[in-house]
């Protein structure tokens, strides 16, 4: 696996980075709360006071249960400020029907105008949920303050009391249409999860089922939801919750418990949970669903199955004798002329686009120089010299707007010509010549009072010397412009595809200090004597004749002359799991299935690991990154193939029906690929093993370095966790479970031998 992502991480950097700048993230789907300082754009402070007081809501209709935010800003005037003694008193509305919690820390804000004078602001805010429909009234609230009625230390202090506007909340019911036929109350956006404390379990002994509902919401109402299981008794257990309110949104979690007394012996399966809830903010039901969670219940131990035994167990996989990593193996000498031939698959294209701006130039100013007329000589007999002017303005413009190819309408005000020019590749000089001879023609011609600004001739020759200049600089149409710049920018695209590719640095594994275990020992070990095949031979006989410890050792050894080949892991995993080695399972298996993460075996065999080992850090998503890579270099090389196939033709004047459909082509190409890159580049990213732990023995995680700090919770056996950090030989590591903390380093093993990491 370590030898695929060498080899795939520089082939997609110009890829995903090219879908970096060609796509658009695609937006949240919750509306966003008011800013903490909203309020303040929507009152208007009366200047008149020291102390001003409001109040509003945001938004002023919701559904039940939905999150209002209710604002409460005090500005105070600099007078007010320096003269006030002791803080405001704040007597809050009495809510009805609304449950409240304070929301974040109130904000202060830098003073501000209002109808000219300043003040300084500070904001409030509480959220609020309304637990019936219909309309509610938020009273006023009330600030009393006091101010001394001179500067003086001994003056007497004068009590004011101000109040905030009334807020009127409109309370829609929840919709019927749609309504699940077990929806039970729940409104946010929530997420749900099942936990068991014990992957194993036995008839008649108690086992603890917890459900973890979590999210945007009220979640102190959440109600408890119902579970029925057909294998095991059900009796509901405590609930615990947590809010939080430190964000624009209230959030949090509850835990419901349930006390499962299996009755029946087997595999058994808490199948997946649906718990229904009304999304406010997308106006529909929807619903949180748990993963299954496979559970073992004996009869009458807890033990796994021990070697000699009739009990079922796990079928081996059929070795095909090729490492998983053939593919790159032979790819690997061509990773360089591969990388070099993606930088350099829009080249043609850019020849082609910057030779035909060139020659599209030329031929488009000798055209224009053809069949544009020279400048006509302007004049017009008659003795005024104000007709005479307005005459030359008119047809002066009126040449401008044919030689453009704009409409004269386009060329009424000062700022519109010289916009219009500039556009057309007119000189900063010849611009500011032509905008001086319109307005001493306008001044000349429109003026109430007769004025001589120039001779008839000398205008007259000014007039024909610019529109000659205009006829050389001017470029026949914008779109030559447009694609002169478009072609830079590509241009521009490909150098920093380039440099990024070439400066992108290889990615390494940090020293830590992980004591290595049993299973790691025995995976450094070379096959003791013969071949693979025969090793490989021996220790399926041995996994036949159920003497699981010596299979899962020559299977270990196997792995290990080679660490990409899924199938020796995999068959190592199902002899350790059968020899009762949970840590050389979960090593085994969650190789195999980073290897091969469509395989349906390698996920089933996930599920059948402890619970620790399953979610989270411990995820492996199903997603083939090899077939991502090659579909996104053919899509690359397509898209620009024919992009250039394209532009060949248009360059030598040849228009057909199918350049069209090659274009379009060639643009869904294009997207497929940076798609397929930015696919295989999260893959990349997620089935990367680098840093992962296994637990090896159970222990504490603790808050902090150390043996004495405070416990937060244990690890058992084989839970799976990810470091973020080493000191002094503990770890900072990140649970399945979710839970961050520190663990000693001499109780972890990692995932991915040094061997396999380098």
């Amino acid at each position: 696996m370590r030898q695929c992502q060498r080899l795939y991480a520089p082939l997609l950097c110009p890829l995903a980075l090219f879908g970096a700048l060609a796509t658009h993230a695609v937006a949240a789907t919750l509306h966003a709360q008011p800013s903490p300082t909203a309020i303040l754009d929507k009152v208007r402070a009366n200047s008149n006071r020291p102390i001003d007081f409001h109040a509003a809501t945001f938004p002023d209709t919701v559904y039940v249960g939905q999150q209002v935010t209710y604002q409460v800003a005090v500005l105070l005037s600099e007078s007010a400020r320096t003269r006030l003694r002791r803080n405001p008193e704040f007597l809050p509305p009495e809510l009805r029907g609304l449950l409240a919690y304070e929301l974040g820390a109130p904000r202060r804000v830098a003073p501000r105008s209002y109808g000219g004078a300043p003040f300084e602001a500070h904001v409030f805010q509480r959220a609020l949920f309304a637990v019936a429909p219909g309309t509610l009234m938020v009273p006023a609230p009330q600030l009393s303050y006091t101010l001394p009625q001179s500067s003086s230390y001994f003056s007497r202090e004068e009590r004011f009391i101000v109040r905030a506007e009334s807020a009127q909340l409109v309370v829609t019911p929840l919709p019927d249409a749609g309504r699940p036929p077990d929806y039970t109350g729940a409104v946010g956006v929530l997420r749900a999860s099942v936990t068991i404390d014990s992957s194993t379990a036995r008839v008649g002994d108690p086992l603890v089922l917890t459900m973890r509902v979590s999210g945007i919401g009220n979640v102190k109402l959440l109600p408890r939801p119902v579970l029925e299981l057909s294998w095991a008794s059900t009796v509901p257990g405590t609930e615990r919750v947590s809010v939080d309110t430190s964000g624009a949104f209230v959030r949090g979690y509850k835990e419901f418990d349930w006390i499962l007394t299996p009755s029946q012996a087997g595999r058994v399966e808490v199948p997946t949970l649906r718990y229904s809830y009304f999304d406010p903010y997308r106006g529909a039901y929807a619903y949180a669903e748990t993963a299954p969670r496979a559970l073992a219940v004996d009869d009458g131990t807890l033990a796994t199955a021990v070697e000699g035994d009739n009990a079922s167990v796990l079928t081996l996989r059929t070795w095909r004798g090729a490492s998983t990593s053939s593919l790159a193996v032979r790819l690997e000498a061509w990773r360089l002329p591969l990388l070099v031939v993606l930088l350099l698959a829009p080249l043609p294209w850019l020849v082609l686009a910057i030779g035909a701006r060139i020659g599209g130039t030329r031929r488009s100013r000798a055209a224009a120089t053809a069949s544009v007329p020279r400048p006509v000589t302007l004049r017009v007999a008659g003795e005024d010299d104000g007709d005479h002017a307005r005459y030359t303005r008119r047809t002066l413009l009126g040449a401008l707007a044919q030689r453009l190819n704009v409409s004269p309408q386009e060329l009424v005000s000062r700022r519109d010509v010289e916009r219009t020019v500039r556009r057309r590749g007119v000189t900063r000089d010849t611009t500011k010549a032509l905008l001086v001879l319109l307005d001493a023609l306008a001044v000349q011609g429109f003026s109430e009072v007769p004025t001589a600004v120039a001779a008839r001739d000398d205008l007259t020759a000014r007039a024909d010397a610019l529109l000659a200049a205009i006829h050389a600089e001017a470029v026949t149409h914008a779109r030559t412009i447009r694609a002169a710049r478009h072609a830079q920018a590509r241009f521009a695209l490909f150098v920093a595809l380039s440099a990024a590719a070439i400066a992108t640095p290889k990615r390494t594994v940090a020293a830590l200090p992980v004591t290595p275990g049993p299973a790691l020992v025995q995976a450094t070990n070379a096959p003791p004597g013969g071949t693979l095949e025969a090793t490989v031979a021996r220790a399926t006989a041995l996994y036949e004749q159920r003497q699981y410890s010596r299979s899962a050792e020559l299977f270990a050894d196997a792995a290990q002359a080679r660490p990409a080949d899924a199938d020796l892991l995999a068959n190592w995993g199902v002899a350790a799991w059968a020899a009762g080695d949970t840590v050389s399972a979960v090593i085994a298996w969650q190789r195999a299935a980073r290897l091969e993460p469509v395989a349906v075996d390698a996920q089933e065999r996930l599920t059948l690991l402890p619970a620790g080992a399953r979610g989270g850090v411990a995820e492996v998503p199903m997603i083939p990154v090899p077939a991502l890579v090659l579909a996104a270099i053919a899509a690359w090389l397509l898209g620009w193939a024919m992009l250039a196939v394209v532009r060949a033709q248009r360059s030598r004047g040849r228009t057909s029906a199918w350049m069209g459909f090659a274009s379009t082509t060639a643009v869904v190409a294009l997207l497929v690929a940076v798609g397929a890159a930015a696919a295989a580049a999260w893959g990349y990213r997620e089935l990367d093993a680098t840093g992962v732990l296994v637990v090896r023995r159970p222990d504490t995680m603790r808050t902090a370095p150390g043996n004495d700090a405070n416990a937060m919770g244990g690890v058992a056996t084989g839970d799976v966790v990810r470091v973020e950090a080493a000191r002094d030989g503990w770890l900072n590591v990140v649970h399945a479970d979710g839970r961050r903390g520190w663990l000693p380093a001499g109780r972890t093993i990692p995932l991915v031998s040094p061997a396999v990491i380098r």
